[in-house]
């Protein structure tokens, strides 16, 4: 089965495990390391010069909202200037249509919050081996860019309704197979509740697509999964690589 290009669960996997997903070497002897460097690099600085010792003392005897003030913009002028903040998607076709992936769907600083909350909610959680509905973690925050667009993006169909001959009404489109079912449900903004203007048949559940239509921010709530998107169906086809 073709896999789906999905940035978040591996993070969430390890946030899980307890593992770091930051990589930092806490080995005993980086402190110390670092902070044996620290003095060194003291002990080698020259003594000030007396235009030096006069801009210390006029520090000194400023108030001190001043003294904050140019400790937080220390060595400002050599810092590189960030780019502005904001979604990187790739630019829309002759249609008007953009195509994401699922990590598109945070907004910034989102995947470090959804991580803070599984590790709280796994610190505490109590595993239920009895098939009881799992706890959904996450948050509604959307990504404001993507609002009233039309986009292209992938899945999996998970239906909330039959009809007589196997169609469906409305369906969630979820990151990956068995989300909300066999494992707890992804984010509420990592779910699309996905309306249609005709009845979908659907042979193989199991098979992931690429769906097309206008997302909006209007939440759906279930027994399910609840979403933070909401998106009316334009197009759906089997997903390819």
């Amino acid at each position: 089965m073709s896999s789906i290009r999905i940035y978040l669960l591996p993070v969430l996997l390890l946030a899980a495990c307890g593992a770091s997903p930051s990589g930092a070497d806490s080995s005993p002897g980086t402190e110390a390391a670092a902070a044996g460097s620290s003095q060194t690099a003291e002990a080698a600085q020259p003594e000030p010069s007396q235009p030096e010792e006069q801009a210390v003392e006029a520090e000194q005897s400023a108030g001190p909202d001043v003294q904050a003030a140019a400790s937080s913009d220390d060595e400002a002028p050599l810092r590189a200037t960030p780019p502005p903040p904001g979604p990187d998607f790739p630019p829309p076709d002759e249609n008007g249509v953009i195509t994401i992936n699922w990590d598109d769907l945070l907004p910034e600083g989102e995947l470090e919050r959804i991580e803070q909350l599984y590790n709280s909610a796994y610190a505490t959680m109590e595993i239920n081996h009895f098939g009881g509905q799992m706890q959904q973690i996450g948050t509604f925050n959307v990504e404001p860019a993507l609002i009233g667009q039309t986009v292209r993006m992938p899945g999996f169909i998970l239906p909330l309704d039959y009809q007589p001959g196997g169609e469906i009404d409305e369906f969630l489109l979820v990151p990956y197979f068995g989300a909300c079912i066999h494992t707890p449900p992804p984010p509420p903004n990592q779910i699309v509740y996905v309306t249609l203007d005709e009845p979908l048949r659907v042979d193989r559940l199991w098979d992931p697509v690429w769906v097309t239509g206008e997302l909006s921010s209007d939440r759906h709530m279930n027994g399910l999964g609840d979403a933070a998107y909401t998106m009316r169906l334009i197009s759906h086809e089997p997903y390819r690589d």
